[in-house]
């Protein structure tokens, strides 16, 4: 009761804040991009920054991060050419297989991992959230966009063509380097490399800002689950929740455990934000290419609820599935 009671049931009590103000209209559409805007680019980038700002990066280990992108980035693969060879064209099945591995590693995984395994766990965690919207973003991207350039670039050939989707790619990599959650990690493992302290006024504006930052990001999810039409897509958004939150997991564990051998926190960590449900970013890029918006909403909201279930449960097994 004391892992449930302490570190999920707060987490998904501020989530159910979020839904029913949303649901009752105390949070409308207007007021919840305003509020997403500010923890976006104020909120989360002082605590990601200033997290990773405090740590000495010489006495962690990039275990977590491979893990989590060993058994990552086959399982968006294999996910892509499935659905591929189930006749569906590349928008729908690079949304598809972005939903069974891209989590949501900031609004709920840093305030789990945070509360589950303190700072140095955070440290591990940010490891794989530099990496995340950089590597899985990207390649849906550049997926979806090549395939729009192909059809826009029949009448080009040759060096032509090569430009056109080699200054695409650029651009993709650009986006991703200054996105609001890569850019202030970036910048704290500057800091940190540089071996300096924050000075006192700084760091405690940034404790400040960070603090806020947690619930602020619980209670928009929540929020934003309260707009999603839950029942449109649910059907198909099953099997992706359960290789997002169940598979997924399981495939980090063991190729943490058995191939790299892991210690026990970088472990829990990379097996616990494999674990973590689908995270909303999925919805907004199922937005702007108009494809699979009900199925991607259904999925984020049935793989939350999932979470709800089977993190209390990791957390608890955790520990000693790592000491066998």
């Amino acid at each position: 009761m004391t892992l449930f009671g302490e570190i999920v049931l707060p987490v998904f009590a501020l989530i159910a804040v979020g839904f029913a103000a949303a649901r009752r209209g105390l949070l409308r559409d207007e007021g919840v991009r305003a509020l997403s805007d500010a923890a976006f680019l104020i909120f989360m980038p002082a605590l990601l920054f200033g997290a990773i700002a405090r740590v000495d990066f010489d006495r962690l280990t990039p275990g977590a991060a491979l893990a989590y992108y060993a058994a990552g980035l086959p399982l968006f693969g294999t996910l892509l050419l499935v659905q591929w060879m189930r006749g569906r064209g590349a928008a729908s099945a690079t949304i598809r297989a972005l939903g069974g591995v891209f989590g949501n590693t900031v609004m709920l995984g840093i305030p789990v991992v945070r509360l589950a395994y303190g700072e140095t766990g955070l440290a591990f965690l940010l490891t794989i959230i530099a990496w995340h919207a950089l590597i899985f973003l990207s390649i849906g991207t550049f997926v979806l966009e090549t395939a729009t350039l192909e059809r826009g670039a029949d009448g080009l050939r040759g060096e032509r063509r090569s430009a056109v989707l080699g200054a695409h790619l650029l651009q993709v990599v650009r986006s991703a380097l200054i996105h609001p959650v890569v850019l202030p990690i970036l910048a704290g493992l500057a800091w940190s490399a540089m071996h300096w302290t924050l000075p006192g006024p700084l760091d405690r504006a940034l404790a400040m800002l960070g603090a806020a930052a947690t619930p602020l990001c619980l209670v928009l999810l929540g929020a934003s689950l309260g707009q999603f039409d839950l029942r449109a897509g649910m059907a198909g958004a099953l099997s992706i929740a359960a290789v997002k939150t169940l598979l997924f997991p399981l495939i980090v564990f063991g190729a943490g455990r058995f191939a790299l051998g892991l210690e026990l926190l970088p472990l829990a960590v990379a097996t616990t934000a494999a674990a973590l449900p689908t995270g909303a970013n999925v919805y907004l890029f199922a937005q702007r290419y108009q494809t699979q918006v009900g199925e991607t909403s259904a999925l984020v909201a049935s793989s939350t609820l999932v979470a709800a279930v089977t993190l209390p449960w990791l957390l608890y097994l955790l520990p000693m599935s790592a000491s066998l």
